[in-house]
């Protein structure tokens, strides 16, 4: 079957041999077989549908700010959102409804205009919604987890289904998501005073100015920290900063960094990865 000249004919466009490396903020990742960007659920479900029907895999992408993607590129489809699932709104006083696709820092200083509180720690998290709620993306003052009232998500058939918050998981940066491709989720937030929310959002977004390289093309935060301990601080202790395997080194400013500084391949990041490990393990 030619699955790809299906996707051609149902009007979804593909983009065929696609580097991924335009689509990740590491600027690194190899050629997916077949690249769609669906802008509605009648594309996102003939997009499952047809990859289904060919016994083809589906790799979700979200704004690939979390992702490594090895050089040899992305066998199958490769399946992201726009359109209708960049759309933020605002269903009830307390409740925000955002699509996918749509950007997390957005999301957060749109409810902060709003007057809704609570999603102020994660503003600095350069994400999509879905990638936050697979993730439960946060920070050490707060994660996205606690606020999800439901989540609707479309499955390898192309069928719609809503989770609702108690069937939901979320933990230290995962959740029973992983799965599914999300299409939006409802949140329900606290009302509070603009003028104080927008301040946080303020001070958060400094805040990560002054300590993260955020102009650099990375994937921010590398390994987990470990229970009561600060990866960054033990990858410093070791004398890593600024160590470099080809074009990959860990960020002379934040040491839980990885950056693509000259041209970095994704074995660069791996091998460097190996190498930080082994040294925090015999330290």
């Amino acid at each position: 079957m030619d699955w790809i000249g299906e996707l051609e004919r149902a009007g979804l466009s593909p983009l065929r041999d696609e580097p991924l490396s335009r689509h990740t903020s590491f600027k690194i990742g190899g050629p997916a077989d077949a690249f769609v960007t669906a802008k509605n659920i009648g594309q996102a479900a003939s997009s499952l549908r047809i990859a289904r029907a060919a016994g083809v895999p589906v790799f979700f992408l979200g704004w690939g700010s979390n992702l490594l993607v090895r050089d040899g590129g992305i066998r199958g489809l490769t399946l992201a959102l726009g359109g209708d699932f960049e759309k933020i709104e605002f269903p009830g006083p307390e409740l925000v409804r955002a699509g996918s696709a749509a950007r997390v820092p957005q999301l957060v200083v749109s409810c902060a205009e709003k007057g809704l509180s609570g999603l102020e720690a994660i503003v600095g998290v350069p994400g999509c919604v879905g990638g936050a709620l697979v993730m439960n993306a946060g920070t050490r003052e707060g994660e996205i987890g606690p606020f999800v009232e439901e989540v609707v998500a479309l499955d390898s058939q192309g069928n719609i289904s809503v989770i609702t918050r108690s069937d939901l998981r979320f933990d230290y940066r995962s959740s029973n998501l992983g799965k599914s491709l999300i299409l939006s989720a409802l949140l329900r937030l606290k009302r509070g005073v603009k003028a104080d929310i927008m301040a946080v959002v303020a001070r958060q977004q400094q805040k990560r100015l002054q300590t993260q390289p955020i102009h650099t093309f990375n994937v921010g935060s590398t390994f987990k920290n470990p229970p009561g301990l600060f990866a960054a601080r033990m990858i410093e202790q070791l004398g890593l900063k600024g160590h470099a395997v080809g074009g990959a080194r860990v960020s002379p400013m934040h040491a839980n960094f990885i950056e693509n500084f000259a041209g970095a391949k994704a074995s660069d990041v791996l091998a460097l990865v190996d190498l930080i490990s082994e040294r925090v393990r015999a330290a």
